[in-house]
């Protein structure tokens, strides 16, 4: 029985002021293949005029709200009769007339090159004379048919220039390269680099060769990439300009080659130059318009209003699935689907009623299955039928119809799908029914026709007709870009966690010549989901993801199989960022597939989710300035800054550091060096920014890292001798791997004393922690162990092409991981003493007999909260002490080897070194953030200020601290000789005008801040000179905070300043206008009793936080942490407790640095609430 569900319909609208001819006749809510003239694929609206006459659209207008007062407005420009207009749904908001030109077409005459060692390396150059070069129109290449000049079969490399004419750059809004290639390129205008792809080399020589292989597409109906041109204004020159390329290819035995490049520029105005843009670049020749919002895919209106607000016409739309449109008949007028859209054209292709949107559901969710089942389809109730496959193959209208239910009792994978006469059948859906399958590990099933993988001429997984064999099997189809569909299954304990439609491509580099090879996953919207929602690594503060990646374990296949996986994820609590790792069991539709490593995949939504950043923001690098993503000019002028620039001079060296985030470059280096990976700093390097940041280094692929060099029974056995460090600065490239440019930025660096012994002391603080030995050998042996009951069944899946591999040979491969790891250390700290001819290094003793009263800081990195704790540090490279109290308690003094009453001290280690920080109670409380106003009502407009309160007797000098919302990068630094008299306030202003306006009288205020606070939600918080966190308010403008601080009048006021100002309740709305510098004067209280004794300590804390409770009698107890939005973070304790005193600790290391909410609960409901800070 099929049971009856809603199904996804079209609802339509049609309002026509029939004294118009102008329709909405087409809307795309969800696009992924037409692109916009800045290469994105946003979605989009087509107008069609079907009167006589053209029609002005001046100040006409496009909204998606109702009775909206400013709605997107159309330039002055005519739609003629007969005429399709798209314009772009982006949120870009564009409204001005441009005109679209090619300057460089298919087909054109460019001169070009075969090149060799005899080429000069500045050919892309204006100056460079190239009339000896041939003469040829593009394309070029061979094979395929798309080539107007014919290049011989197996050249590797084709340089071409040509010259183009522009009279006035000041009138180019923007410049798009096109480009249909095979196998890698890149671009100049006048020789300056402007787009590059699949190819390294900075330029790339002669005889460089591509990195995968790269298909052409325009000749099988496909279309060039697009690349859209930053900063051109500073490139192009009014007149003559050089266009410069050079194609490369896979390898001189690949079957194809092609270049076809198109340069075309957006004007202001109507221009001969160039010529109409061909149909294929997909632009209009006029008015590239941008609305200012985006179409909901999930459904909404569309309204088209004349000059005068009058409705002309609009369209409302149920849920659009991705590339699917929703438009007027061709044939009828009534509002239809289209899987074909067709935007700015005549909807001519085929017609459908409706979509069916939702996938089948099953009644069994599969895994492991312990007996035969009787399986059922479900539908939504709208279908007209279900048909199912069991071979792998997606459904269709002729696979076997589903009547009722199918019984399973053997391995089985059932694909199903639901149709309708004349409606889109969107997606399938797949289950997996296995007998006598078990794995301690999540089990990965991927399912998807076997043509798709391994089919000789389609397959991604396959050989393939252009295999020219030998390792790595260069030409073969798995190192091509290809993509095929696939349904992924994720189950966890035999439940089903997690399933979707996906993209499947092959992932690596030289280890896609491995039989089993990478796998990278995407979420796109054409597969049904835009992302994988679910958290698939628990350590991760965020559970979306774009893309994952399968690994192989890289070059490290069969050897360990955890290489990469192990060493990176050694950097947790690092600046470095890195991709986390689970490991997981997988199948293949029925087959077993062995262990993978699954992880995040490096891209700029990795970034964006670990940083909280927008992705659209992040541009990302590869090597020597390659772009991945956005614009690499920032780094070129940096590169160019350093290698002209004395960075021994503290200007330049300032300059260089405020670009680049020192503690991540530090560390990225020193954890590349420490583990000998050979493979850096030439290979596998990424870097990122987002606008305003600085660059940041990305660690990834560390496959030779810790012995990896597996091949050579040296490496294996002694790497650690190797010196590392004089392999990166000594400037002399001795392998393919430590090219100069590789090397630049740390050899230049290194020329400064400041960033030496910062380099060289960030070195020894991570040798004396993360890089000792006995924490890296066990973090290695963990994370075998946990692989251990299954690598027998993995190594027999792969024992055919690598007999050699066995259990103990994978054994020996991590032990020589942890031989490694046992005797690096010295052998880096000669290489240090070597380098930098310094004598020798000591061991550092530091004691502390109080620690829950404070900390010691060593080194402005490491936080020592131990009694007892060691490390060696190095001759003539001073380090730095500094004594940190908890709350509540004050700092004394320093005994030792050093006396002294200063918190922070500097130390040369001249020979071992012991002392003793002092900590001791204080009576003096923390400074409140008291009173936030972030929104002025209209009339008594204040500008954004906030108060803070003093409750101690004392003055506190507060000069260099700093106030922060939520942004990092925003701050207040309080001036020199500022200080809050005891039981006093200090107001902080935006605006010392505005606020003066409303409050003549208050003159004890600083500012101002040049950051606003967000009237949607914000952070206020305060920091000491030492940047130590001391007060901090998360609030919200809605509710459970009070409301009526949002622009109606009041202020958010701390009920009573010993009050936990981090709960919503703590506050209130009492005074109209405020209380600035002076007591709320509250009359509400917190419904809160203290009736047992409870002490939290130490707070902030590191690690383990511990908590005294005692109580009158024995009953019930929760601990909770909870995140200040109120979400549940972890739970501390759940159980009866005796009466008296309690004592509870709980390692907290995993958990995020921040201020979270600690609440003790009683079944006699006794509470407690207390804010807690981790570090």
């Amino acid at each position: 029985m099929i049971k009856i569900r809603f199904s996804l319909i079209f609802i339509f609208v049609l309002n026509l002021s029939f004294s118009q001819s102008v329709r909405i006749n087409e809307v795309s809510a969800s696009n992924s293949i037409f692109l916009d003239e800045d290469g994105d694929t946003p979605d989009w609206i087509e107008l069609y005029n079907y009167g006589s006459e053209e029609i002005s659209l001046n100040n006409w207008s496009l909204t998606d709200i109702f009775d909206d007062n400013n709605p997107w407005t159309f330039p002055d420009i005519t739609i003629d009769a007969d005429e399709y207009l798209l314009i772009w749904a982006s949120d870009k908001d564009r409204s001005g007339i441009t005109y679209a030109r090619t300057l460089i077409n298919e087909g054109d005459s460019f001169r070009y090159e075969i090149p060799n060692e005899n080429t000069d390396l500045n050919w892309m150059s204006t100056d460079f004379d190239d009339d000896e070069w041939s003469i040829g129109n593009s394309g070029f290449g061979y094979a395929d048919g798309d080539d107007n000049t014919y290049i011989a079969a197996g050249t590797l490399a084709v340089f071409l220039r040509k010259s183009f004419t522009i009279e006035d750059v000041s009138e180019i809004n923007s410049l798009v390269l096109d480009v249909d290639y095979d196998d890698g390129f890149v671009a100049y205008i006048n020789g300056i680099e402007i787009a590059r792809a699949n190819i390294n080399g900075t330029p790339p020589l002669h005889n460089t060769t591509t990195q995968i292989d790269h298909e052409a597409q325009m000749y099988s109906g496909g279309n060039p990439d697009r690349f859209l041109i930053e900063n051109y204004e500073n490139i192009l020159i009014n007149g003559e300009n050089i266009f410069s390329i050079q194609v490369h290819n896979i390898s001189n035995n690949s079957s194809d080659m092609t270049i076809i490049p198109f340069l075309s520029a957006i004007y202001e105005n109507e221009t001969s130059e160039g010529v109409a843009p061909p149909d294929i670049l997909g632009f209009q020749s006029q008015s590239f318009m941008h609305t200012d919002f985006k179409l909901s895919s999930s459904g909404e209106t569309v309204f088209l209003n004349d000059p005068l607000g009058n409705l002309v016409d609009s369209i409302t739309f149920g849920a659009l699935p991705s590339n699917i449109s929703y438009g007027v008949s061709f044939e009828n007028g009534v509002y239809v689907a289209y899987q074909d859209p067709t935007p700015g054209e005549e909807n001519e292709s085929y017609e459908y009623s409706g979509v069916l949107g939702v996938p089948v559901t099953f009644s069994h969710d599969g895994g492991n299955i312990t007996g035969p089942i009787n399986l059922e389809i479900f539908g939504d109730g709208n279908e007209d039928m279900i048909t199912y496959t069991t071979d792998f193959t997606e459904p269709d209208e002729n696979s076997n119809i589903y009547t009722g239910p199918i019984a399973i009792d053997e391995t089985t994978i059932v694909r199903a799908k639901a149709f309708k006469e004349n409606y889109i059948s969107l997606h399938s859906n797949s289950r997996n029914y296995f007998f006598n399958i078990d794995s301690e590990h999540p089990i990965i099933h991927l399912v998807t026709d076997e043509y798709n993988l391994f089919d000789y001429n389609y397959g991604i997984y396959a050989y393939g007709p252009e295999d020219y064999g030998g390792y790595p099997f260069f030409g073969a189809n798995f190192w091509e870009d290809w993509e095929r569909p696939v349904h992924i299954s994720y189950y966890v304990d035999n439940t089903l966690e997690f399933s979707a439609n996906a993209g499947i491509k092959i992932a690596g580099a030289y280890s896609r010549g491995w039989d089993q090879k990478s796998f990278a996953l995407f979420a796109r919207g054409e597969y049904g989901v835009g992302e994988f929602q679910y958290p698939f690594f628990d350590n991760l503060n965020y559970d979306s993801f774009e893309s994952l990646v399968l690994r192989n374990s890289g070059n490290d296949w069969m050897r360990t199989n955890m290489r990469d996986a192990a060493i990176t994820s050694l950097m947790e609590g690092s600046h470095i960022d890195y991709q986390t790792f689970k490991t997981v069991s997988s199948y293949i539709n029925k087959a077993y597939w062995g262990l993978y490593n699954l992880r995040e995949k490096v891209s700029e939504n990795m970034i964006a989710s670990k940083h909280d950043v927008n992705p659209n923001d992040v541009t990302m690098l590869e090597f020597d300035g390659e772009v991945v993503d956005g614009d690499n000019t920032e780094y070129l002028q940096l590169r160019s800054y350093i290698q002209q620039n004395d960075l021994s001079n503290d200007e330049n060296y300032n300059h260089v550091i405020n670009q680049i985030d020192i503690n991540n470059f530090m560390e990225y280096n020193i954890a590349q060096i420490y583990m000998d990976n050979r493979d850096y700093p030439g290979n596998n390097v990424k870097y990122w920014k987002v606008p305003g940041g600085k660059w940041r280094w990305v660690l990834y692929d560390t496959d030779f890292g810790f012995a990896g060099q597996w091949w050579s029974d040296w490496d294996q056995n002694y790497a650690y001798f190797f010196d590392t460090l004089d392999f990166v600065l000594s400037g002399n490239q001795t392998t393919w791997a430590n090219p100069q440019w590789a090397t630049l930025f740390m050899r230049k660096l290194v020329q400064n004393i400041g960033f030496r012994n910062m380099f060289i002391n960030r070195y020894a603080d991570e040798m004396n922690t993360r890089y000792l030995p006995t924490n890296v050998t066990s973090h290695f042996i963990d994370i075998y162990e946990n692989m251990y009951d299954e690598m027998e069944n993995h190594i027999e899946r792969w024992n055919e092409s690598e007999p050699w591999v066995s259990e103990e040979s994978v054994y020996q491969f991590v032990d020589n991981m942890n031989n490694f790891a046992a005797n690096r250390q010295p052998e880096a700290k000669y290489h240090i003493l070597n380098q930098f001819d310094l004598d020798s290094y000591h061991e550092v003793v530091l004691f502390n007999e109080t620690p829950q009263l404070g900390y010691i800081y060593l080194n402005n990195n490491l936080t020592i909260q131990e009694d007892e704790w060691s490390g060696d540090y190095f001759e003539d490279v001073p380090i730095t002490l500094k004594a940190i109290p908890e709350s509540g308690s004050e700092f004394s003094h320093w005994s030792g080897d050093v006396n002294s009453t200063e918190s922070e001290i500097e130390v040369n280690v001249t020979e071992n070194f012991e002392i003793q920080a002092h900590f001791i109670n204080s009576s003096g409380l923390n400074l409140v953030i008291n009173e936030i106003n972030y929104k002025s009502s209209d009339n008594f407009d204040t500008g954004d200020w906030v108060e803070l309160y003093n409750p101690n007797q004392d003055d506190i000098d507060i000069s260099g601290w700093v106030l922060k919302d939520s942004n990092d990068s925003n701050e207040f630094i309080f001036p020199s000789g500022t200080s809050i008299g005891g039981d006093d306030y200090l107001v902080i202003v935006r605006n010392a005008d505005d606020f003066n306006e409303f409050y003549p009288e208050i003159t004890s205020f600083v500012g101002e801040f040049d950051f606003g606070l967000s009237a949607s939600g914000d952070a206020v918080r305060l920091f000491n000179s030492d940047l130590i966190l001391h007060d901090e308010v998360y609030y919200e403008s809605t509710s459970p905070w009070p409301p009526l601080s949002n622009g109606d009048g009041y202020t958010l006021e701390l009920i009573d300043p010993s009050y936990d100002n981090s709960l919503p309740s703590s506050w209130s709305n009492i005074n109209f206008h405020g209380s600035p510098d002076a007591i709320n004067s509250a009359t509400a209280s917190i419904n809160e009793e203290d009736l047992f004794f409870t002490r939290v300590y130490p707070n902030p804390f590191i690690e383990t936080l511990y908590i005294l409770l005692e109580l009158e009698i024995s009953e019930f107890v929760t601990i909770d942490i909870f995140d200040l939005k109120g979400s549940l973070i972890n739970n501390i304790y759940s159980g009866r407790m005796n009466s008296g005193m309690q004592r509870i600790n709980k390692n907290l290391e995993k958990l995020n640095t921040g201020i979270y909410i600690l609440k003790i609960n009683t079944a006699s409901g006794i509470s407690h609430t207390e804010k807690i800070i981790k570090y």
